[in-house]
């Protein structure tokens, strides 16, 4: 296989790796990430984690499809730079993608998540899919990969918000692939001490809690490229290991 973006080969080729292939596609947002951190943040971690992770699955391949850089954030829409697609939007385009890789050939498809408001919607677009088409659909976020290793490695580093969002977890991670935060200012806003509204049992959504922060769960300053380098490697052989997994037993 010349390459494992599907971006760079031909039709024709994708055309004979289809049926055996597993297609990822890597889902992120654009969305405000405080004070620090850029918009496309959960893109580039999605999109890089999958790419890295492809590279080391052998058989059968995996593909990477181009990142579909906008998510489910109208609950980030009170700070400048977000663009968002609804819930149902986001849905229906997933939808429409996966329906694509079937009709194409494609029988094994893994939607690969870095945004935490696509968590729930990418999971019902697996659902959804394989009623209508004859494909098996995995769909995943990256901290749920890393699991209880992965809140491990950030506590031993003093993070304590795991994914949090737009904390010192993220910009580690950003870190370890070459993207540094922004420098500070005496202008930024404090991340908001604020906790969420957690009741065992269920899931709770309060209005207004992103702006409630101050758009980041926690202060960057945690954050090294040490850190972000160790988180980043398990989670991408965590990935690693779940796309040789899916691609051997999924038929």
């Amino acid at each position: 296989m010349r390459s494992h973006v599907l971006g760079e080969l031909t039709s024709a080729e994708l055309g004979r790796l289809a049926a055996e292939a597993t297609l990822v596609i890597p889902v992120g947002a654009t969305e405000q990430h405080g004070a620090r951190l850029p918009v496309g943040t959960d893109a580039v971690v999605s999109e890089r984690v999958a790419l890295r992770a492809a590279a080391g699955v052998t058989a059968p391949p995996a593909l990477v499809a181009p990142v579909l850089a906008y998510g489910s954030s109208h609950h980030h829409l009170p700070f400048p730079g977000t663009l968002s697609l609804s819930s149902g939007t986001l849905l229906a385009v997933l939808g429409d993608l996966v329906a694509c890789a079937a009709r194409t050939g494609f029988r094994r498809v893994v939607v690969f998540n870095g945004h935490g408001g696509n968590d729930d919607i990418i999971r019902q677009a697996a659902r959804d899919a394989v009623l209508d088409h004859e494909i098996t659909v995995a769909a995943a976020s990256y901290w749920t990969l890393g699991g209880e290793r992965l809140v491990e490695l950030a506590r031993e580093a003093g993070i304590h918000h795991v994914p949090g969002h737009a904390g010192a977890f993220e910009a580690a991670l950003l870190l370890a692939l070459g993207t540094p935060p922004a420098p500070a200012s005496p202008d930024d806003p404090p991340p908001g001490t604020r906790t969420p509204l957690e009741i065992e049992g269920g899931f709770v959504a309060e209005h207004g809690w992103i702006a409630a922060i101050n758009g980041a769960t926690d202060p960057v300053a945690p954050a090294t490229v040490e850190a972000g380098r160790r988180m980043l490697d398990h989670v991408v052989e965590a990935f690693t290991g779940f796309l040789t997994r899916f691609g051997a037993r999924a038929r």
